[in-house]
């Protein structure tokens, strides 16, 4: 079955009118007449009664007629979204990002994208920047927001923003209520890390800070999410080394101070699959666009090439 012999199918059902129905369906009406016995053949049953009197539709005709509209509706309405998707404005795009893209621009950056390309459905999953590269080059992901450096092999990556890390602090310790602590004042406290194989780039960019201080981090508790880190330093387990964007979620029992002496920076960038055979590029391309123009990424990258 095809769906030119659909077309002509509907065109005659509809006008129930030869030269009506060949003009509409743009061939000539020995064509179109040619074509509805093919492809009543190819069926084996009768769509059309023929008269003197004109054509009607057989009950096997009414019967295939909405299906065939159905049909034909489905049709263009891929060859629409298929255009579209050429344009990014349709299609799908899956995305993995860190929680800390979440507190940054990527709200905005959403947010303007659905405006522009309503026709897109985002897949959102939070997940650790070493799975999200993974996922990236399986093909499992289109864009990754990960913490950088990550392992490039097969990636295209670009930082986005950078910003001084902040320590956690229960809100009874001894250091609650300062605005900057300096690192060397963390050695002796026990510590709540990022998981080293959720985040390899935080954890190990902290713990060579450390060893720069003089000291290795005593560790109590390796966590993967945001809130099990907040949790455990409300409860008083240890201090723990976050994301400024950290701060915007307050959490009784948690204060934040900014550490120095040195500063350790953490950068979040945008990845994506080197290859893009079998990727949404021009989608991705349109969304990467907004991500750029979402004010938290403009600004930090205004500001980086200022220095």
């Amino acid at each position: 079955m095809e769906l030119r012999h659909l077309r002509y199918f509907a065109a005659l059902a509809e006008e129930l009118h030869f030269g009506r129905a060949a003009e509409r369906a743009f061939v000539a009406q020995s064509t179109l007449s040619q074509q509805i016995q093919t492809f009543e053949a190819e069926l084996g049953t009768q769509l059309f009664e023929r008269s003197r009197r004109g054509v009607a539709l057989t009950e096997a005709g009414e019967t295939l007629l909405p299906y065939a509209q159905r049909v034909l509706r489905e049709a263009e309405r891929a060859e629409r979204v298929a255009h579209a998707a050429e344009s990014g404005k349709a299609g799908l795009l899956r995305i993995g990002y860190e929680a800390t893209a979440m507190r940054s621009g990527l709200p905005e950056a959403i947010k303007a994208f659905r405006t522009e390309a309503p026709g897109v459905t985002l897949d959102l999953d939070e997940e650790g920047s070493r799975a999200q590269a993974e996922a990236l080059r399986n093909g499992d992901l289109d864009v990754g927001f990960v913490f950088l450096p990550v392992d490039e092999r097969g990636l295209r990556v670009e930082p986005l923003i950078e910003a001084p890390a902040v320590v956690a602090l229960p809100e009874e310790h001894r250091l609650a209520g300062r605005d900057a602590v300096p690192l060397r004042e963390l050695e002796e406290e026990p510590h709540v890390m990022w998981a080293r194989d959720a985040t390899p780039s935080l954890y190990d960019d902290y713990l060579r800070a450390c060893h720069d201080a003089g000291f290795a981090p005593h560790v109590v508790q390796e966590i993967r999410y945001g809130e099990s880190l907040r949790g455990l330093v409300a409860a008083g387990l240890g201090v723990a080394v976050a994301h400024p964007s950290s701060t915007q979620v307050q959490r009784p029992g948690v204060v934040y101070a900014r550490l120095t002496e040195p500063q350790v920076p953490l950068t979040l960038g945008a990845a994506r699959p080197q290859s893009t055979d079998d990727a949404p590029e021009a989608v991705r391309e349109r969304f990467l666009r907004a991500v750029r123009r979402a004010e938290a990424f403009a600004n930090d990258a205004a500001s980086s090439r200022a220095r």
